[in-house]
């Protein structure tokens, strides 16, 4: 039998009562405490620990407020902001991709940029760490509500003010992130007329209260109506169904509900169904509700979580209770004792220092006014009437029958404000070495104190990063539906910039390198990190100090050193710098210092990579300038080759000249004079033809060297030519 809409109502309403009567105490602690560190006047609030109210006992005494708390508990917060926690996801399997991780990455930090993510953790963080306990909430809205046509929706990060009164979970839940509620409420408070106005109906709180069942919780009030949003996570049935591509192989699976919507698609795609399984899967229900129905019926709500994430200060289970407290609740105690001291010695001083005469009625008897602005007008004299009897006798001469005595300063009162105060440093964790630290202090000593201080806060940003880690998965969840895998979106980088990127990508197997199939966020598991340490402009801060230094030590033919000036400048700010940044970037990334972050830059990466393969390799270029030193120097032999050729012809030339000069020289002379030339022509001509020979030696000498090394230069420089690497030839 299915249950009634009332029955169903009665069952949240008993389930609220389960969550808030445990928890009522403890969360007036938070917001006591909250009130005590933030609230003029609330430190005269309340309660001792052991149950004293000041109120009753120092009515009359004037009620400062020294806030001793609030310095370390703004260093704290301060300490939050500084360090910021950053969430990141990492491939968690194999179907998981590194690149479609950074996609998420940028996602997430523009949802949190563009929605009141900052807010939002800001005031979580702060409820938590003065009071105790902080929440904020993640929901799916509308990209553009006013355009009908468009149904694209993103996730918003939204705070939750004041969570101790309206955030109740689960009292079964004993995780800290409440990952293992079942349930949960987020409650509001409305006006009567607005209650009306959006709900079209009169509050119950005008209704007869005898026909209305009975909460423990008060939902109604004559000036306010109190509703929540209940979330609840059921466990449903749902087929799960794969499909298989014949040809390819490819697998891909789907829930029943989403068959609808791509059935189409994959049977044009060849796909068939191979396998259909039921299984449990969470779907988070959201509902309105008041105490006296539902005002909104349970709807369906993206992701398998619900999406309120607490923040604790500090946490324990004592007595089956889940007790919390902030950094305020053990100095309370000691900052309303010091407010009383304070308070006390105020009132001692406000006395007037002089004795007070005591006179009789009938001494001031109309002269009451010059008495009462004596503190005021400081007159030189004070008129004072004597008393006389009904004869005119004095019995009672114009003086004074007194003086009271004035107030004495407390020494001890003052050497217990002093001990108050060491006992609030104590306790907060406040330390006055760090506020009054001379400027001489060795950075060993500041190390240690900065550290000491550093402890008070860090179990705060534990529970914070705690905290972020469970909106990361509760984000994840919601991502996978929220967002589509052909959807272009806005992903923020690291540094604030900012690209569109569509969320799918190639995912390549890590033992081969080779693309298996394209990815979405359907696929994969993805492992939720958290990051805490300062912000990105701290790090970048830092890593140009580091790194200048490092420029100082190395030499100037260093080839790093380009390379670390072009990361100083990267992560340089100034006015002007933006083109020249540009240009910066792009030298770093043809070098290889950077990876590409959007596919323009890695287009514009694969573009230098393959013009710089298309220019000659410096081997090459040895080959080439080997080529023309060989053809330099060939040309260099033939016109020696030349050279000698005419010298010989020359040569010729005189010894035929020289000739004709011996027959002339014998035509003239005796016969015994002929005999004895011609004996001195044929020794001359002997040493002539050893001359010419041996000259004709030398030439064919010189141009057998020229043509063998011209003959090596053309073999290395073919060998370089050829297909076949030098390395290959060599060893053949």
């Amino acid at each position: 039998m299915a249950e009634t809409l009332e029955k169903r109502h009665e069952r949240v309403m008993l389930r609220f009562d389960r969550a808030y009567s445990p928890q009522q105490d403890v969360r007036e602690k938070c917001i006591e405490a909250t009130r005590f560190a933030r609230v003029p006047g609330g430190q005269w609030e309340g309660a001792t620990a052991a149950g004293s109210k000041l109120n009753d006992q120092f009515e009359r005494y004037p009620k400062f407020e020294i806030n001793k708390v609030a310095t370390e508990l703004n260093r704290i917060i301060a300490e939050y902001r500084n360090n910021r926690i950053t969430v990141k996801f990492r491939p968690g399997d194999k179907e998981a991709s590194e690149e479609l991780a950074n996609k998420l990455n940028g996602l997430f930090r523009a949802d949190y940029e563009e929605t009141d993510g900052g807010e939002a953790c800001d005031n979580a963080f702060d409820d938590a760490a003065t009071g105790g306990f902080g929440c904020f909430r993640l929901t799916s809205m509308l990209v553009n509500e006013y355009d009908p046509m468009d149904d694209r929706q993103r996730i918003a990060i939204e705070p939750i003010y004041d969570p101790s009164r309206s955030v109740w979970f689960d009292p079964d839940a004993k995780k800290y992130d409440k990952s293992d509620a079942m349930w949960a409420f987020c409650m509001y408070s409305l006006s009567p007329e607005k209650y009306e106005a959006e709900y079209g109906k009169t509050p119950p709180a005008s209704l007869d209260i005898t026909t209305m069942t009975s909460w423990e919780y008060d939902w109604f009030a004559p000036e306010v109506v109190y509703i929540a949003k209940y979330y609840e996570v059921r466990k449903e049935s749902v087929d799960v169904i794969s499909y298989q591509q014949p040809i390819t192989g490819e697998i891909a699976t789907y829930d029943s509900d989403q068959i609808a919507d791509i059935e189409d698609e994959l049977a044009m795609a060849g796909f068939v169904e191979v396998a259909r399984r039921s299984v449990k899967r969470r779907r988070v229900y959201v509902s309105v509700v008041d105490g006296d129905n539902f005002l909104e019926k349970p709807r369906r709500i993206p992701g398998e979580h619900i999406p309120l994430i607490p923040v604790y200060g500090k946490r324990w289970f004592i007595d089956d209770i889940e007790r919390v407290e902030g950094h305020i609740a053990k100095a309370m105690d000691p900052q309303r004792l010091y407010n009383l001291q304070v308070s006390m010695l105020a009132d001692t001083a406000s006395q007037d220092p002089s004795a007070i005469p005591i006179v009789g009625m009938d001494q001031i008897r109309g002269l009451e006014k010059h008495w009462e602005d004596r503190n005021k007008k400081r007159p030189t004299f004070l008129p004072l009437r004597e008393v006389k009897d009904k004869a005119g006798n004095i019995i009672a001469p114009a003086t004074p029958a007194g003086y009271t005595q004035p107030a004495v300063m407390n020494q001890a009162l003052a050497a217990l404000l002093q001990q108050t105060s060491a006992d609030i440093q104590e306790v907060t964790g406040g330390s006055q070495a760090m506020q009054q630290m001379p400027s001489n202090v060795a950075q060993e000593t500041v190390n240690n104190l900065m550290n000491r201080a550093d402890m008070a806060s860090f179990i705060y940003l534990d529970n914070m990063a705690k905290s972020l880690k469970r909106a990361g998965e509760v984000w994840l969840s919601m991502a996978r539906e929220v967002y589509g895998s052909d959807r272009e979106v806005r992903v923020v980088n690291e540094d604030g910039t900012d690209d569109i990127a569509l969320m799918n990508a190639q995912v390549v197997d890590r033992q081969t390198g080779n693309v298996v199939a394209l990815n979405d966020l359907s696929t994969g598991r993805y492992d939720v990190t958290v990051d805490v340490g300062p912000s990105y402009t701290a790090r970048r801060d830092a890593t140009v100090s580091v790194l200048t230094n490092v420029l100082g030590t190395m030499l100037p033919n260093d080839p790093m050193r380009p390379v670390i000036q072009g990361i100083i400048l990267d992560n340089t700010d100034g006015e002007g710098l933006d083109d020249f940044k540009e240009f910066n970037r792009k030298q770093l990334l043809i070098s290889g210092a950077v990876k590409p972050r959007n596919e323009e830059e890695a287009k514009m990466v694969a573009q230098a990579q393959q013009a710089q393969q298309q220019q000659p390799s410096p081997d090459m270029v040895s080959a080439m300038a080997q080529d023309k030193l060989a053809n330099a120097e060939l040309m260099k032999a033939e016109n020696q080759r030349a050279d000698i050729q005419v010298k010989a012809f020359k040569a010729q030339t005189d010894a035929q000249v020289s000739a004709a000069r011996v027959v002339e020289i014998l035509a003239s002379a005796d016969s015994k004079q002929k005999e004895d030339i011609r004996e001195a022509l044929k020794l001359l001509g002997q040493f002539q033809q050893q001359q010419g020979d041996n000259a004709r030696a030398d030439a064919e000498l010189v141009l057998k060297g020229q043509a063998q090394g011209h003959s090596e230069r053309m073999d290395i420089t073919n060998l370089f030519k050829s297909p076949q690497s030098p390395t290959d030839s060599l060893s053949s």
